[in-house]
């Protein structure tokens, strides 16, 4: 009974895929099993072409689900049929056999939808379209996904998803790819995640297809702090999978470093273009336009810097941009993004180098709200510098605290 209930079930989900998506290969398989039964209505043969033809057409089991199909059957076969040279003439399973039977038949099939074939790929994208505003984070996102789709997906389909999702998220711009965006990048976030090894070998076996880069653009004309274009949105998820980004073709890793190095901002968070974490922060410092850098990059780079032991080189740079501030406006947003969220971490040889910067420009201890700011840094020098911190070593510095006023 159970080894019909699955054939029957295998049917209407073909029927379902054929009659409400129009897919061709269920289509197909249903016309083939058709035209056997007419031939010979009493040959149960077809039962076993279904199964193989779902198996290897559709990639709807997984290699374990066809062999508990197959050993399904087997039973099947002893239980239905008499064996003479037996003491009973039918096999009858215990309890725990056919439990176990029922539980594998659930899981290889019967609680499947019918989209776990190919045809889940459109299936797949459209569902993440008209969930996004319900998922509107990773945990919630991955929940959803690993529940109706992850659990029993099989390789050869994650592959297809994985090609559908890059086209859409890094080499296509429309109003649905755009709109979509996001949730899709989170998608193939959790996508990386499960196998990030095989991530990497599927791009490096159809390099060309990953390879194959949208319209540039300005990056100037939209800003890094809320990317939208396909190749921005690309450095952005490369920054964290460097390995990826070796993955790729020469071709595109020109276009992507010509592009990235053009804009202060993505070239901060693309340190898979430098040998090492220390030559990216090198040559953020040499370039002119680090004085640019917006708060999502100099996040980042924090980030980053402090996993890699390099978080006094970034507070260097964080300093560096504050001291050289060309206006009071300047100092005042420079100060508030790039000190004072880090002020903590600042040892002896950063805070000297701070008030000796501070000292050297007015834009910095004349503007109306160092009287705050500074004040900070004061109670920061008295904890880390001790009796060794003289404020009129800093005579500029000391004037811009409240009790100087």
């Amino acid at each position: 009974m159970l080894w019909s209930i699955v054939i029957a079930d295998l049917i209407y989900k073909l029927q379902a895929l054929r009659d409400l998506h129009g897919d061709t290969i269920a289509a197909s398989i249903l016309t083939e099993i058709e035209n056997r039964q007419l031939t010979n209505p009493t040959n149960p043969e077809w039962e076993s072409f279904l199964i193989e033809e779902m198996r290897s057409r559709t990639h709807f089991f997984e290699p374990s689900d066809y062999n508990y199909l197959q050993s399904l059957q087997k039973l099947r076969h002893l239980s239905a049929h008499p064996v003479l040279r037996s003491t009973t003439l039918l096999f009858a399973p215990n309890k725990e056999t056919v439990r176990a039977f029922i539980r594998n038949a659930l899981e290889a099939a019967l609680l499947k939808p019918p989209i776990f074939t190919k045809r889940i790929v459109n299936e797949f994208v459209t569902d993440l379209a008209a969930q996004k505003t319900l998922l509107p984070d990773d945990t919630s996102l991955s929940r959803y996904l690993a529940a109706k789709y992850f659990r029993n997906l099989h390789p050869d389909v994650e592959d297809e998803l994985i090609k559908v999702l890059w086209k859409y998220c890094f080499r296509l711009s429309n109003r649905d790819t755009d709109e979509n965006r996001d949730i899709n990048i989170r998608t193939l976030q959790l996508l990386y995640n499960r196998r990030p090894a095989e991530f990497k070998r599927l791009i490096e076996s159809q390099r060309s297809f990953f390879s194959e880069m949208a319209h540039i653009g300005d990056p100037d004309e939209l800003g890094i702090i809320a990317p939208v274009l396909p190749l921005e949105r690309l450095i952005l998820f490369l920054t964290d999978r460097p390995v990826l980004f070796a993955a790729l073709s020469d071709a595109a890793k020109v276009i992507i470093r010509n592009y990235a190095e053009s804009n202060i901002n993505l070239f901060v968070l693309a340190p898979f273009l430098s040998s090492s974490a220390a030559t990216h922060i090198a040559a953020i410092v040499a370039r002119s336009d680090r004085f640019n850098m917006s708060i999502l990059a100099w996040s980042s780079l924090l980030n980053w810097s402090r996993e890699n032991g390099l978080q006094s080189a970034a507070n260097d740079l964080a300093i560096d941009i504050y001291c050289r501030s060309e206006n009071f406006n300047k100092a005042d947003s420079n100060f508030s993004q790039f000190i004072e969220p880090n002020l903590i971490a600042f040892d002896e040889e950063r805070l000297r180098h701070l008030l000796q910067g501070i000292e050297r420009n007015s834009q910095t201890y004349w503007r109306g709200k160092a009287r705050i700011d500074h004040a900070l840094i004061h109670t920061r020098c008295r904890e880390v510098l001790g009796d060794s911190y003289v404020m009129r070593d800093y005579p500029n510095f000391q004037s811009s605290l409240p009790e100087h006023q």
